[in-house]
C-alpha cells in the first residue's frame, strides 16, 4: 500500500495514533494557527508556536510541511523585511527545532517576498505547490519548479498533481511517466479524500473568501464562507442534486492499490473536521478498507453523512472503472443517479429520548 501523507494537530492522543502508523506514515502538514502565516482554511484557533513545537517533537521521522497555502496574505506582508519579520522569525525557530522541512504555497508573491527577504532560512526549505495549482501537465509543473528555483528554495522532494486526474488513469499515467524522466527523485502524490464537485466551478472564489476571511481585522458577522458556501455555492448543488458526490474524484481506500504504479503517495485531508475524523479516514487508507458510510471519509462533502448513508462496502468493484470514463455528460448517462437512488438511503433526524429520563 502507498505511504500517507495526512494533517498534523497538536493533541496527545492524536500524536500516539500517528507515532502507531511507522512506515506507512510518510509525511504531515499542519498549520501555525497564527496570523502572521494565512492558509487555506478558515482559522478557528491559534496555538502557540512552543505547543506546536513540542508537539511535532514527538512525532520522529514522517517529513512535516507547514501550510503556506493561502491564495493570499494581508498586502503589508509582501512589502519587505518588517511585513514578514513575524514569519521569518517563526520559521527559523521552526527549523532549529528540527521540526520543519518545508512549505506548502499556493501564493507565488509570498515565496518571492521570502526569498528576497530571508535567503539563509529558505535555502533550508523544500517548497512544495499546493494541489490548487491543479498540476495536469508537464509545463504548468516547469513554471512552478523554476519559481522554486529563482527563489532560492529547494525544489519539491514530492509533486501533488491536480486532483481531477484521479478518474482519469491514461493522463495520470502519462504524467507521471514525464514528471519521473525529467525529475527522478520526485514522489507523486494524489489527494484522495477531498469530496468536491467534480471541477468545482466555486473552487477559486471559495479559496479567495478563505484567504479574505482569514486576514480581515475585524470579523464581519454577514461575511460567513460556511453559509455562502451552503446559500451559494457547491454544497446548495450537491444539496439539491446529491448524486453528483460519486462524480467527485476521491479514491476509496479499496481503490488506492490501483494506482501503485502512477503514485508514490496518498494524501488525506480534513484538519478541520478534528481528530475523530482524520483517525477514522486515516485508519481506512491504513487498512485498505472501510466498513461504513463512504461519505464519512469525505472532507468537503462530511455535513452530507449527517442526511445520507452510502455503504463503502457495497459499492461494486467496477464503480472506479466505470466512472474514469465519465465525461460529466449527465444527460446521456444515469450512473450516478441510478445508484444513488438505489443505494443511498435518507437519514431521518433522530432526536433523543428523554422520556425516561428521571425514571
Amino acid at each position: 500500500m502507498l505511504p500517507l501523507n495526512v494533517p498534523f494537530l497538536p493533541e496527545a492522543s492524536y500524536i500516539r495514533f500517528l507515532n502507531d502508523l511507522g512506515p506507512r506514515l510518510h509525511a504531515v502538514h499542519f498549520s501555525l494557527h497564527d496570523p502572521v502565516l494565512c492558509d487555506a482554511r478558515v482559522r478557528l484557533e491559534q496555538a502557540s508556536l512552543h505547543t506546536l513545537i513540542d508537539s511535532l517533537g514527538r512525532l520522529p521521522g514522517p517529513k512535516k510541511y507547514l501550510l503556506a497555502n493561502g491564495r493570499f496574505q494581508p498586502t503589508g506582508t509582501y512589502t519587505g523585511p518588517v511585513g514578514l519579520s513575524g514569519l521569518t522569525r517563526r520559521l527559523e525557530k521552526l527549523l532549529d527545532a528540527g521540526v520543519l522541512d518545508g512549505l506548502i504555497f499556493a501564493d507565488s508573491y509570498l515565496l518571492t517576498a521570502l526569498g528576497d527577504t530571508a535567503p539563509a532560512i529558505v535555502t533550508r526549505l523544500e517548497a512544495v505547490p499546493s494541489v490548487n495549482f491543479s498540476i495536469d501537465s508537464i509545463g504548468k509543473l516547469q513554471v512552478l519548479m523554476d519559481l522554486v528555483s529563482a527563489s532560492g528554495f529547494r525544489l519539491p522532494s514530492k509533486i501533488t498533481v491536480d486532483r481531477e486526474l484521479n478518474r482519469h488513469p491514461v493522463e495520470l499515467a502519462s504524467l507521471s511517466t514525464a514528471i519521473r524522466r525529467r525529475w527522478p527523485t520526485v514522489k507523486i502524490e494524489l489527494l484522495a479524500n477531498e469530496g468536491c464537485l467534480i471541477h468545482c466551478p466555486f473552487r477559486f472564489t471559495h479559496e479567495a473568501l478563505i484567504a479574505a476571511t482569514n486576514n480581515a481585522a475585524r470579523t464581519d458577522g454577514q461575511f460567513d464562507t460556511q453559509r455562502l458556501n451552503r446559500d451559494l455555492a457547491c454544497q446548495r448543488q450537491l444539496t439539491r442534486i446529491p448524486h453528483r458526490i460519486l462524480a467527485s474524484p476521491f479514491i476509496r481506500p479499496e481503490d488506492v492499490c490501483r494506482y501503485e504504479g502512477s503514485a508514490d503517495l496518498i494524501k488525506v485531508c480534513g484538519r478541520t473536521l478534528g481528530a475523530g475524523f482524520l483517525e477514522r479516514a486515516v485508519e481506512a487508507f491504513v487498512q485498505g478498507r472501510y466498513r461504513g458510510n463512504l461519505l464519512d471519509l469525505l472532507d468537503a462533502a462530511h455535513w452530507m453523512a449527517d442526511r445520507w448513508y452510502i455503504s463503502n462496502d457495497d459499492i461494486p468493484e467496477d464503480f472506479l472503472d466505470v466512472l474514469s470514463t465519465c465525461g460529466q455528460d449527465c444527460t446521456g448517462c444515469n450512473y450516478c443517479r441510478t445508484y444513488f437512488d438505489h443505494h443511498a438511503r435518507f437519514k431521518q433526524l433522530q432526536l433523543p429520548d428523554w422520556r425516561n429520563v428521571n425514571s
